[in-house]
């Protein structure tokens, strides 16, 4: 994991703290955010603020993805440790889209 984020003086030290968290696990792990609030102390709304600034500065991006009529929604949460660009999330869309559609529902922002 690069660091730089951590010198980020946009972010507040409980967001930078809690992409610490997120970057520390397995490439492949999805990201729940109920799933980090066991791990600390900070209640929930703490957990959302902290995720929701991570969201605005583009450390953390989500691509929905739709199962088709009445199949419901899927959300997938990608996150680096520098601002994900437009570029590299559609880059994430396609292989996204690719892997999981088959012709059976289309990924949107």
């Amino acid at each position: 994991m690069n660091n730089a984020f951590l010198q980020d003086t946009n972010l507040s030290l409980q967001a930078k703290g809690l992409l610490a968290e997120i970057l520390s696990n397995k490439d492949d792990w999805r990201i729940y955010i109920s799933e980090l609030e066991k791990r600390s102390t900070n209640g929930r709304d703490a957990h959302k603020a902290a995720y929701k600034e991570l969201q605005e500065a583009g450390y953390i991006r989500v691509v929905r993805f739709s199962r088709g009529y009445k199949k419901g929604v899927e959300n997938y949460v990608f996150a680096q440790d520098i601002p994900i660009k437009d570029s590299h999330l559609d880059y994430f869309k396609q292989i996204l889209d690719r892997e999981l559609s088959k012709g059976k529902g289309n990924s949107t922002y």
